[in-house]
């Protein structure tokens, strides 16, 4: 699916609901990791603190929106995808709907940046 069909499911509403999860499950954080690795590159993300303080960001969803593939590494698409790899969409289904957006976002992008070669680091 192209990410501007995927773009269309995901708003700031399934932000909202994705971060008040006081404690997500893993498979649930792991995703937004991977996803919010893939939209501002490898700042801090590292747990879910900084996963739902990058999700307030009022930006968000334009990021998301202009997502070059040209501006992401060949490495920092593949962090987020080992993030990921474990997971199906049903996987991710059954902890938490919402999710499941980002995540087909997320591979998508993935696929895109090793497809193009992304940004030589």
């Amino acid at each position: 699916m192209h990410r501007i069909c995927i773009c269309i499911f995901m708003d700031k509403k399934k932000f909202a609901t994705l971060k008040s999860l006081a404690a997500p499950p893993t498979v649930v954080a792991d995703v937004m990791k991977a996803f919010l690795l893939l939209v501002y590159q490898p700042e801090d993300i590292q747990d879910w603190k900084s996963c739902q303080k990058k999700m307030s960001d009022p930006d968000l969803m334009i990021k998301m929106e202009n997502f070059d593939l040209q501006y992401c590494t060949l490495s920092t698409a593949q962090k987020a995808e080992d993030l990921i790899a474990a997971e199906t969409e049903e996987s991710i289904k059954v902890k938490c709907f919402d999710a499941v957006y980002v995540y087909k976002w997320t591979t998508s992008m993935v696929e895109n940046v090793k497809a193009s070669g992304g940004r030589k680091a």
